[in-house]
């Protein structure tokens, strides 16, 4: 399955701010939002203007609802007074950025980790040749926010407390990282004073230093963990997609029962169904309905072997 391209729009309302996003919205080939009094003033090749008329405020919550991710060329507390009646929920809400009209910075504001603000900031930034200014307490580590750890490979983000191991990681407390599938490219620019221990911790000597007791824990592995909701150790987990389902079923078998039978699969060997990374079958099952619109649906690649 391709993935859906973000959408950004910028929004500005001086001509000096307008400047300032244009290297960025003819790059990325971003809308830009302006007031109908600038319609002459703008006319730079390859820019894509959108209009309005009266005030901002129900434009902003018009591009709220349809966006992923806005950039602001305004005074942060111009945008904090637009976007404060509109914030839902950091998992629904769309990235925001904003820029001033030197175009010196490039501000996550809202929706860094999920949202993506962090990344976009950086984005712009290159393009303005201006500063990312990032303020979430992971970035000092040199570490994307652990709720979005595994996106850029593709792993999928299981159950836990997020919240509590985000806080841990942020007041520096140890973290106990478990990893036992997936790319550990993530741990090699970690900073030097990063509070995680990896692995199990192994016996201590007499005379050596034993590690303090972790107050969060992270798990990255296929395996499904079940969580007690009463816990004084806050924990999350990550699955790595690494598992591989032969699947073999008679002819005319609904999507329901082989999705169920998959399930019932994992359960019995407390695999995530997170972890799946695609399904094999033989080719005589090649274009089978029930099995191809399962995988379909739930983005798996089909591979198909000769017996």
């Amino acid at each position: 399955m391709q993935a859906r391209s973000p959408s950004i729009c910028a929004i500005a309302a001086t001509v000096g701010a307008a400047k300032a996003l244009l290297p960025f919205c003819v790059g990325t080939q971003t809308s830009l939002w302006l007031p109908k009094k600038l319609e002459m003033a703008l006319t730079e090749p390859g820019l894509m203007p959108c209009y309005y008329d009266g005030p901002l405020g129900p434009v902003v919550a018009d591009l709220w609802r349809q966006s992923d991710a806005l950039v602001f060329g305004l005074a942060t507390g111009a945008v904090v007074r637009l976007i404060a009646p509109l914030l839902e929920n950091k998992d629904r809400d769309p990235a925001v950025v904003v820029v001033d009209e030197g175009g010196e910075f490039a501000i996550s504001l809202c929706g860094g980790h999920r949202g993506g603000a962090d990344r976009l900031a950086q984005q712009v930034s290159q393009y303005l040749n201006s500063t990312p200014v990032i303020t979430g307490a992971a970035s000092h580590l040199n570490l994307p926010g652990i709720d979005v750890l595994g996106d850029p490979f593709g792993w999928h983000r299981g159950s836990g407390d997020w919240t509590g191991v985000s806080a841990a990681i942020a007041h520096r407390q140890p973290v106990q990282i478990i990893q036992e599938a997936g790319s550990t490219l993530w741990q090699e620019h970690l900073s030097a004073d990063h509070p995680f221990q990896f692995g199990w911790p192994e016996h201590t000597a007499e005379g050596q230093e034993q590690r303090p007791e972790p107050q969060a824990r992270v798990w990255i592995s296929p395996i499904q963990r079940q969580f007690a909701p009463d816990s004084d150790l806050p924990k999350v987990q990550w699955h790595p997609r690494v598992l591989w389902v032969g699947v073999g079923c008679e002819r005319g078998s609904s999507k329901t029962l082989i999705e169920s039978a998959i399930q019932r699969a994992c359960r019995q060997s407390h695999l995530a169904m997170g972890a799946i990374a695609g399904i094999a079958t033989l080719d005589l099952k090649a274009e089978e309905p029930g099995l191809v619109d399962l995988c379909q649906e739930r983005g798996w690649p089909l591979r198909c072997f000769s017996p």
